[in-house]
């Protein structure tokens, strides 16, 4: 692990591989260590560089609320210091929020974009979502198995569910995972995702985009991913069946070929 200091704020990052850079930015609750197996997979082939947002993984946490485009802020900070220049960026559900963010405000710093379980405008749905999101983990303050285990449906599809053990077995790697977020980050991330509204200013990211959904995604449902689609001027839609908004770790091969495939074009 390194970090760099941004505004007396700890960032800290994994730097792994050589080759052309790829930066993974993580959605709510996750820290960079969720990313573990692309990462080892893509390391083989590029530079990878993944970043924990603030208020999770080893990244600071903060009293003051904050929204993606922040979030962006502090993934160029992390570019710049490294001197990446323009890179394929792969952002998950807040993480590829951020990305959007990211490819508006810092061009300069994007050449593709892989945006998985995410959407362009939080609509009044999205927003009724998260609150229930925020009650969940308010509900399961002090006990962070109970609340993986009441989360969990909105994160695994039927398919995943119906594979012994296979629910278990995230809930357990996520449980291993140190230091564990605090339940006052998830709450401010969530916070961040209801904020989040590129959509009017989406039209001006030219750049390759690949979108990728899972079809029972309940979270981030294809309607949102559909929506992305039409307003990137370059962009493609995969939808991974069987899957829901953990579409990349439910089905890492089929994830795992998809992004090679779009990163062998751009």
């Amino acid at each position: 692990m390194t970090s760099i200091t941004l505004d007396g704020r700890s960032i800290a990052f994994d730097d792994v591989g050589a080759g052309d850079p790829i930066v993974w930015l993580q959605g709510t609750g996750e820290s960079r260590q969720g990313f573990v197996v692309q990462v080892d997979r893509f390391s083989e082939t590029h530079r990878c560089v993944a970043i924990d947002h603030r208020d999770s993984g080893e990244s600071s946490y903060v009293d003051e609320p904050y929204t993606p485009a922040d979030l962006a802020a502090d993934a160029a900070a992390v570019m710049d210091h490294l001197a990446l220049g323009a890179s394929h960026v792969l952002g998950y559900s807040l993480g590829g929020a951020a990305a959007q963010e990211l490819a508006i405000g810092r061009p300069d710093l994007v050449r593709s974009l892989i945006l998985v379980a995410t959407w362009a405008r939080s609509d009044e749905w999205f927003k009724a979502e998260m609150r229930n999101w925020q009650a969940i983990r308010r509900q399961y303050w002090d006990d962070e198995d109970a609340f993986l285990d009441a989360f969990g449906p909105w994160a695994w599809s039927p398919a995943t569910y119906a594979k012994p053990g296979l629910v278990e077995g995230f809930h357990q790697a996520m449980l291993a995972e140190e230091p564990q977020q605090r339940p006052d980050g998830w709450i401010r991330q969530c916070d961040a995702d209801i904020a989040h509204d590129a959509a009017d200013r989406l039209g001006s990211v030219t750049v390759p985009a690949l979108v990728i959904v899972g079809e029972d995604d309940i979270c981030t449902p294809p309607r949102y991913a559909r929506e992305l689609c039409a307003l990137l001027p370059n962009a493609e839609l995969i939808a991974i069946p069987n899957a829901g908004h953990g579409a990349y770790a439910e089905t890492p091969a089929i994830f795992i070929e998809a992004v090679a495939a779009f990163l062998a074009k751009h």
